[in-house]
């Protein structure tokens, strides 16, 4: 089993020295063995963790989701709690796009919305853009 220091765990599970220490301070990473010197020094387990903790993060994760997964994992399988967090973040997105397009919707409409076109006390385009749904 090779060790690495807080650098090269980093550079190996393609994280940052500094959200390392993050995932250690939040409890999602175990502390870290020390050098005699006090250096962090980190396992292939460890690794293996920052990168588990790495992909759920791009997946849109949030830090206590990914913590709840490790916790249930470590009693049993969490892959059916996984695709609970993953089916609600996928709701999240889709609404939050819902919500873009709407207002990507709301903006072309003012686009075309001429100033002749209603009257206003400032900006007809803005004004009554709303309007225009």
């Amino acid at each position: 089993m090779d060790i690495y220091t807080i650098g090269q765990a980093a550079t190996a599970a393609g994280v940052t020295p500094r959200a390392i220490r993050l995932y250690e301070a939040r409890g999602l990473l175990g502390s870290a063995e020390r050098s005699d010197s006090g250096y962090r020094l980190f396992t292939d387990d460890d690794i293996d963790m920052l990168t588990f903790i790495r992909q759920g993060r791009s997946l849109g994760l949030s830090l206590a989701a990914i913590a709840e997964i490790i916790d249930i994992s470590n009693r049993q399988s969490p892959c059916e709690r996984a695709s609970a967090l993953l089916a609600q973040r996928l709701a999240e997105a889709e609404a939050a796009i819902a919500d873009l397009q709407r207002l990507s919707d709301t903006i072309r409409k003012a686009q075309r919305l001429s100033v002749e076109d209603a009257p206003a006390n400032r900006c007809a385009v803005i004004e009554h853009a709303a309007d225009s749904n």
